[in-house]
């Protein structure tokens, strides 16, 4: 109980410093009302503020508590972190820095994992992208396909230091596609830019890979951006 508590506590907390509701430099409330605010014990809120530190969001300091520490310091590639920024995006501004990060990480990650790949990877690839054309019509599963193709690239590479990114990519590609694939009909139309990654891959391309990489992300950006234009009553270019 004490944990599911604290982890509530933790999720609230994270949202309130990511949505600017408590900006770096300022202080939380004190232990006393949070604990009155919320609801718990001094000792769930000090294990709240014990995780939000090891997030990089918070540090404690003589004679003034709690500190909203700079968002330079935040882990952004924290889950929780990352789930909390998307569900605060209200511009999209944190859902066009993700594209970017993608756009700079993941053309790399496929020419790697054309280099690198086993066949049992290459073949997770495959059923990944197999199960994305088999389910064009439910956004939910389409999903959840597409995610395990970025990410069984991702674990392909053969490099450890990709898996974390993984996270980020899970919650980009969420939020990207509520906005650019909000339809059933809407998600045919990825599957050919997905399929030519995976074919560059599987015959150990890795300037193909790259290239279509860039180019599934890039078309990803553009319809975000339309989308994004289209809803704030901005012509698109």
């Amino acid at each position: 109980m004490r944990r599911n508590l604290c982890g509530q506590v933790v999720h609230d907390l994270g949202f309130k410093i990511l949505a600017g509701q408590v900006k770096p430099g300022e202080a939380l409330p004190q232990e006393p009302t949070l604990c009155e605010q919320l609801g718990v014990s001094r000792t769930v809120v000090r294990e709240a503020i014990k995780s939000l530190a090891a997030k990089g969001l918070v540090e404690s300091r003589p004679k003034r508590g709690t500190i909203v520490r700079p968002s330079a310091d935040w882990n952004y590639l924290d889950s929780e972190v990352l789930a909390w920024h998307a569900s605060a995006d209200g511009d999209g501004q944190h859902l066009r820095f993700l594209t970017e990060f993608r756009l700079t990480v993941e053309p790399a990650a496929a020419a790697l994992a054309a280099k690198r790949a086993s066949e049992d990877q290459l073949d997770r690839i495959r059923a990944a992208l197999e199960k994305m054309a088999a389910n064009t019509d439910s956004v939910e599963a389409f999903k959840e396909a597409d995610l395990r193709f970025h990410t069984e690239i991702l674990h392909a590479t053969g490099n450890p230091f990709f898996s974390p990114v993984a996270g980020a990519i899970a919650i980009s590609l969420a939020t990207s596609l509520k906005v650019t694939n909000r339809q059933p009909a809407d998600n045919p139309a990825s599957v050919p830019l997905h399929r030519d990654v995976m074919d560059a891959i599987c015959r150990r391309d890795a300037d193909a890979a790259r290239e279509a990489m860039h180019c599934l992300l890039a078309d990803a950006k553009r319809r975000i951006e339309s989308a994004s234009d289209a809803t704030n009553g901005t012509p698109s270019a």
